[in-house]
């Protein structure tokens, strides 16, 4: 019991640096060298780990495409085109609290490290008429952003999941889509029923919002064709547009210095670097691989394996595909009690993006976090309830189909 014993060490040792309000890049470098101390790794073997994840081409994929999101978004604030929209969605909507977080249900769409960056810029500019803290900005956009995580098919964690279970990946998804609808209407219930309805200052009509509408996002629709449908590498086509629409773009000289300016934020990089040392820190120490050895099915109660396991992994790597490949396997003789049981699918995959949710390792929370200015306390605040929501009606799931 030894590696969970070390695990929870570095889980609480994490949370209460948190607390404290260290710097979160700062944390996860702490949470390595701790797994480092507390698995016994060499001094070589931790540089050596250090070096690697720091050079590796997933890293450099990762903070490339993250410094072109946040190039891109600073890029359409300024050319006008994120007021434009949020502009044509209100006088298509009329509930001018549903038009600020439809962009970040739009870009949930889109399977991709730190996409809720994209989103961020957009609701900001919806938020404006409304006197949102930066946390409750933060939680919308983090919120509303993985709404469509549950069931839609092309993110990995659902593909993993169809491949381990071998249940084909459509109907999955469809018995998945409930924990969606929940997850929509905690978002209405715990984010949006808070905020007093507005109503529209001013109603143009249909046929010109909707052009004023595709003119304010026909890059985004392209990122999202390129990426879903054709399966192009996001950062090549991140590279693509943002410079598409570089070209196209006339703004003036201080405009210009000012996107700059907000593309490249140190602490946003460091943050990647840390986050991406801690996950190798964690795969090459045996950590994650020790839960295999230790969460053994005799013994323990059905219940509780479903649970703790996923949702421990979802915590330490903020990776669905990654709790999914980690506890599935183990999970897989319950799986197929008495033929496929989809409810306890359902249950151990939302247990896992539960601990996903939380995770202060999560990419689009700590990203949406730092473009935010937000305090952590203060999200978590508001996180955990819809959190707890949604993995209610699994656990309901669950009972009801035992």
């Amino acid at each position: 019991m030894l590696p969970i014993l070390y695990l929870s060490i570095i889980v609480s040792v994490i949370i209460i640096l948190i607390k404290f309000r260290v710097d979160i890049g700062v944390v996860l470098f702490i949470g390595a060298i701790l797994t480092a101390i507390l698995f016994r790794t060499g001094i070589k073997s931790f540089f050596l780990t250090l070096i690697n994840s720091i050079i590796s081409p997933a890293t450099l994929s990762l903070v490339g495409t993250v410094i072109l999101i946040m190039y891109f978004g600073a890029l359409l604030e300024k050319r006008g085109d994120l007021s434009k929209m949020v502009d044509s969605l209100r006088s298509l909507i009329q509930d001018n609290r549903l038009t600020m977080v439809i962009p970040s249900a739009m870009m949930g769409l889109l399977p991709m490290p730190g996409g809720a960056l994209i989103s961020a810029p957009m609701l900001k500019e919806g938020a404006k008429e409304f006197n949102l803290s930066p946390a409750d900005k933060t939680f919308l956009n983090y919120w509303f952003r993985h709404i469509w995580e549950y069931f839609w098919p092309l993110y990995p964690g659902l593909i993993v999941a169809s491949t381990i279970t071998a249940v084909p990946i459509f109907l999955l998804a469809r018995f998945m889509f409930p924990l969606t609808v929940v997850a929509i209407l905690a978002g209405l219930v715990f984010g949006l029923k808070r905020i007093p309805f507005v109503p529209p200052s001013f109603s143009s009509k249909k046929i010109t919002a909707l052009k004023n509408l595709i003119l304010s996002i026909w890059h985004i629709l392209i990122i999202i064709t390129l990426v879903l449908a054709f399966k192009f590498n996001v950062l090549y086509v991140m590279a693509g547009i943002s410079l598409l629409v570089s070209l196209l773009t006339r703004i003036k000289k201080n405009d210009w210095k000012e996107v700059v300016k907000q593309t490249f934020s140190y602490k946003t990089i460091i943050l990647l670097f840390s986050v991406m040392f801690f996950k190798a820190m964690l795969i090459d120490t045996g950590a994650i691989d020790s839960i295999k050895e230790v969460l053994k099915p005799e013994g323990i109660s059905l219940w509780f394996l479903l649970f703790i396991a996923p949702f421990l992994v979802g915590f330490l790597t903020g990776v669905n595909h990654a709790y999914v490949g980690v506890a599935f396997p183990i999970l897989l003789p319950f799986f197929l009690q008495n033929g496929v049981n989809l409810a306890y699918i359902m249950f151990a995959y939302a247990s896992g993006f539960a601990g996903i949710l939380l995770s202060p390792v999560h990419l689009c929370l700590v990203l949406t976090k730092e473009y935010f200015k937000a305090d952590f306390n203060q999200i978590y605040r508001r996180i955990v309830p819809p959190v707890i929501f949604v993995w209610l009606f699994s656990v309901l799931m669950f009972f009801l189909y035992k």
